[in-house]
């Protein structure tokens, strides 16, 4: 027969058991049919993975994977909404007061950017210190970056105490700390440092005291932030400004600056004043209006005058001497880090009369200063001077508060986030790890017992 006849027959082969052909004619193996099959199978997802790939269609991640990417998206959304909204936000309710080709003037106190002095139990140089002047530079760069993009002032007035403790920093350390300052405050280097005013505070130059041994403190102060005691027209209206810190004291500085404001008390000019001072004018009363948010400070005065090294307002007859010689329609201050009102009667030496004035110490634009609510002042100059009789009426430079976002709040969505994202990453492998001890202390109780059982037994 041409046909060739054909058998199976069980035997074992070398590999083992298996079905073999004792024809001549191979006969497939089940070993071998089935290695067969997964190389098909294996050629057959390589050649979908390339399809997918020609047709701009990605490999299937692992669950992980697509975790992460929704988690930086996440991230990405509380980033922007914490540093850029929040700002936004805050400043859509802020708006300039109403006056007609008046000039735009945005009041900044106290960014006082924090150094190793302000946290001593953060070392120089430490990540935990690194930590806090980024948070602190971020949130002042931020307010006002937004601030003048969004209201575009005529003119940034800072009413002292820009540095952390710019007072106890050698000349490598002061300048680098001008640096971080310039930055933080995008302070204009460019020609246009008109733009910028500022009055000189303690944590810049120190105290009287200070200055009187270490005149070279001030000195490179006014090199690089202008002069301490100033005439500025803004408007239709000159900003005095004076530094305070000399005025309960003594030295050469003091003498300067009496020397000024008495010199300004001599003119017979009808331009109404607005008098800038960094630490406030007495108060008595102890009360500071609606927009205070912590309690009135009583007042503190380290040495007694002429040699004082720190105090929280000026003497009364500082004030007096100050306020009859410049005669101001307002008054600036800041020192306080919060917002305060006041007004001050004074004998005027023009008329002989008693006039009142208003103060407003502004709250501290920095978040991490004590105040919970930063913000800054928006006022609108009239273009034009009036008369003097005028001058000292509220309503001749109206005032607007603007107050910047809560940080607590931008920290607690940053840590529920953060906790949210730990918890989600490490679930899996914590909970593989929960079921895997859980199987452990049940074998081991298991075996306990069985041990107790087979002791009671035997014994």
């Amino acid at each position: 027969m041409s046909s060739v006849r054909r058998r199976r027959t069980r035997t074992e082969t070398e590999d083992g058991e298996g079905w073999r052909a004792t024809s001549s004619t191979n006969v497939m193996t089940p070993k071998r049919r089935s290695g067969r099959r997964e190389k098909r199978e294996e050629r057959v997802g390589k050649d979908e993975d390339e399809d997918a790939k020609k047709r701009g269609v990605g490999v299937r991640r692992r669950p992980l994977d697509a975790v992460v990417a929704v988690l930086a998206v996440v991230w990405l959304g509380v980033v922007y909404t914490g540093e850029m909204y929040a700002h936004a936000s805050a400043q859509r309710a802020c708006s300039w007061p109403k006056v007609k080709d008046g000039t735009r003037v945005m009041v900044v106190a106290d960014p006082q950017l924090v150094d190793e002095f302000t946290y001593k139990n953060l070392k120089k140089g430490s990540s935990g210190l690194a930590f806090a002047e980024a948070v602190c530079d971020a949130y002042v760069k931020r307010a006002l970056r937004t601030a003048v993009r969004k209201f575009s002032p005529d003119k940034v007035v800072f009413l002292g105490d820009l540095f952390g403790h710019g007072a106890r920093l050698d000349e490598e350390e002061w300048h680098a700390q001008r640096r971080r300052v310039d930055a933080a405050l995008s302070w204009p280097r460019d020609g246009e440092d008109s733009k910028y005013l500022t009055v000189v505070g303690n944590h810049d130059v120190g105290y009287a005291e200070v200055m009187r041994y270490h005149p070279g403190m001030l000195a490179r102060f006014e090199e690089w932030y202008g002069r301490s005691n100033f005439v500025a027209r803004v408007g239709g209206v000159d900003f005095v400004g004076v530094n305070a810190m000399v005025l309960d004291g003594h030295g050469p500085a003091s003498n300067e600056t009496w020397a000024f404001i008495d010199g300004l008390g001599e003119e017979k000019s009808q331009t109404p004043r607005v008098l800038l001072t960094h630490i406030p004018l007495p108060n008595p009363g102890q009360k500071c209006g609606p927009n205070r948010n912590s309690a009135v400070i009583p007042g503190r005065m380290i040495g007694k005058p002429p040699q004082v090294m720190y105090q929280d307002y000026l003497t009364e007859k500082s004030a007096q001497r100050l306020l009859r010689a410049i005669e101001p329609a307002l008054v600036l201050s800041g020192h306080d880090h919060d917002q305060c009102e006041v007004t001050h009667e004074y004998e005027s030496k023009r008329t002989g009369e008693q006039v009142s004035v208003r103060e407003l110490t502004v709250g501290t634009v920095s978040a991490l200063n004590g105040n919970d609510y930063p913000s800054f002042l928006m006022m609108t100059v009239p273009g034009s001077a009036r008369a003097n009789n005028d001058a000292t009426k509220e309503e001749l430079i109206p005032t607007k508060l603007c107050v910047l976002p809560d940080i607590r709040r931008i920290v607690r969505s940053y840590a529920r986030v953060g906790i949210c994202s730990v918890l989600i990453i490490l679930g899996p492998p914590l909970g593989e790890l929960i079921t895997a001890a859980k199987s452990f202390a049940t074998r081991r109780t298991i075996m306990g017992l069985m041990r107790c059982v087979l002791v009671y037994k035997f014994t």
